[in-house]
């Protein structure tokens, strides 16, 4: 074997090393083990070195360090490494180490490693503020314009409700009161709101309701807070902001929103209490010829199941009389809740002759006319919620309040009414594609409620037989008599 390798070590012209020689070998070795990441590769070759200090031509006294060196080349770049060790076989393993990590981890955790002094230094994030996670979020997330302006009014109202911060001039937009509130709100630290913080303030909020209706609400309101603050650093897979908004400034840890739990919400399922032939009967009468787009937001609502946004935007270009049908989808002055949203609503013919007579009419692209003219923000240009025909909106919910529909939202009652409606009579997946939900789970959750009594249908085997009454007390205002002749009970008031 020992024959074999130097017949080949003269074929190459190099000299081929063995372990033994080169621990005990003062003589420069000119071949080595060609891995990088052994300390064999680092022995040998002059690849370990004293580094040498001053100048011999200017007579300066040249001093050498004591402790080896090693240089590194990797990619495109080429470091000088201190050892730290005059033992040449620990130097040569301590070169093969951070080689490793070169390679394995890259440069800069190499570096921050083996010379931290010399790793590139990393600027501190500055700590999160409500105001700068709300501008991050706003121009980071995908979500509608509307919606983030939703997300930042839930998270300015748990700071100052956490922070005890009065509203003060809030509502003071011309006089400068909302914007000092605003700046106050704003500059507050994100740290500030602990989840133990917020859950004394939660807790706070529900005691605060005295009714089991204001208890209930309270419940939502929290639930809703909590639920859009938290949207504002969302991880969903088709809006991840997170990660985006962690590259700008330091979140605390733990958020806000963390370990926080909900509050048991009240059943939302809807209990209908209209009768919807009487107010369109109503409305015919009432509406049609003194409030005509008051009428027109009825039907969109009542009819054809519309949010009132989708029908405060709703266009003419959006009906296809032909069809008889109504086409729900984004335009240039409205996007949908979500690509759910998006449907067609099959229309009746005499619906559709009401729509064409008003269509015949019109003086503009929408459907609902405004009041006065006004510029109506396109969707891109939106920032917040608002209706373009505010006054007709207020305008039916008065109306509806006069014919005894309860409630805070009359005008989203009717779409419930129309989808508990379709539920009973054709079931809850219809009502679900006419209502445009996401899911038939939403829709049975919120919306279907029977109109219709359901009963065991035994009640019939319960008719009193002749001569089998049972005897009871039924108060000293009332005697119960049998008739003996058809075994009834009768009650006599006294």
């Amino acid at each position: 074997m020992k024959q074999e390798s130097t017949q080949q070590g003269k074929k190459s012209g190099y000299k081929l090393a063995t372990l033994s020689d080169v621990a005990n070998s003062s003589e420069t070795v000119r071949f080595a083990p060609k891995s990088k990441g052994s300390a064999n590769y680092w022995q040998v070759g002059g690849r370990l070195f004293k580094f040498t200090r001053g100048n011999k031509t200017k007579g300066a006294t040249v001093k050498e360090d004591a402790d080896y060196s090693c240089r590194i080349s990797f990619g495109n770049h080429r470091e000088q490494f201190q050892l730290h060790t005059a033992n040449k076989a620990e130097a040569a393993s301590k070169a093969a180490s951070i080689y490793r990590d070169v390679a394995g981890k890259g440069w800069e955790a190499a570096l921050c490693i083996h010379k931290p002094k010399a790793a590139p230094k990393v600027e501190a994030l500055p700590p999160a503020t409500v105001g700068s996670l709300i501008e991050a979020s706003k121009r980071l997330s995908k979500a509608r314009s509307e919606s983030l302006d939703t997300y930042a009014k839930a998270l300015r109202r748990i700071t100052a409700g956490v922070l005890g911060v009065a509203d003060g001039k809030k509502f003071d937009a011309f006089a400068g009161g909302r914007k000092a509130w605003l700046e106050k709100i704003d500059g507050k630290p994100l740290a500030a709101l602990t989840p133990k913080a917020v859950t004394e303030w939660k807790i706070r909020f529900m005691k605060s309701a005295r009714t089991p209706e204001e208890r209930n609400r309270a419940a939502v309101t929290v639930n809703s807070l909590i639920r859009n603050a938290k949207a504002l650093l969302s991880v969903r897979k088709k809006n991840n902001v997170r990660p985006l908004v962690e590259q700008e400034m330091q979140l605390p840890s733990p958020l806000f929103f963390d370990g926080v739990i909900d509050e048991e919400e009240p059943d939302m399922r809807y209990e209908s209490t209209v009768d919807a032939e009487s107010i369109l009967r109503a409305a015919q009468s009432e509406l049609a010829m003194q409030e005509p787009e008051a009428f027109k937001l009825l039907l969109l609502t009542l009819n054809c199941g519309l949010r009132r946004s989708e029908a405060d935007a709703l266009m003419w270009s959006q009906f296809n009389f032909q069809k008889r049908v109504l086409v729900i989808a984004d335009n240039d002055y409205r996007r949908l809740k979500s690509k759910k949203s998006a449907g067609s609503i099959d229309l009746e013919p005499e619906l559709c002759a009401l729509f064409q007579g008003f269509m015949a009419k019109s003086q503009g692209p929408f459907v609902l006319e405004a009041s006065r003219h006004i510029r109506f923000a396109s969707a891109h240009e939106r920032k917040s919620r608002g209706y373009r025909c505010e006054r007709t909106h207020q305008s039916l919910l008065a109306w509806l309040r006069k014919q005894g529909v309860k409630g805070i939202r009359p005008i989203h009652t009717m779409r419930k009414e129309i989808g508990s409606i379709i539920a009973t009579r054709d079931g809850i997946w219809k009502a679900s594609l006419y209502l445009r939900h996401s899911g038939i789970v939403i829709t049975s959750k919120l919306y279907a409620d029977k109109k219709t009594p359901v009963t065991s249908g035994l009640g019939g085997f319960l008719a009193t037989a002749a001569g089998n009454v049972v005897a009871a007390d039924f108060g000293p205002n009332l005697v119960a008599k049998t008739d003996t002749g058809g075994g009834n009970v009768k009650m006599k008031v006294r």
